[in-house]
């Protein structure tokens, strides 16, 4: 690990962590795989999170610039 993540508190929860996580590999109490299917979903889930934030955003955008636009019509 590097200087930063052993001095912060947040890193030596990380660092703990993970060294939980390589004990309980060694130990054959959790498999390789399973921490790699369980690593996958946390990231599908940040992507998928991501996209549909971006598409609320963009749906919201486009939802204020026609009110605007109908409201700008109405003072023609």
């Amino acid at each position: 690990m590097s200087w930063f993540w052993s001095k912060s508190r947040t890193g030596k929860t990380i660092e703990g962590g993970l060294n939980l996580l390589d004990g309980a590999v060694g130990y054959g109490l959790l498999s390789g795989a399973a921490v790699v299917v369980a690593f996958g979903k946390f990231l599908l889930g940040g992507v998928l999170g991501a996209l549909a934030l971006g598409m609320f955003a963009r749906l919201s955008h486009r939802a204020n610039s026609k009110a605007s636009s109908t409201k700008k019509q109405a003072h023609e």
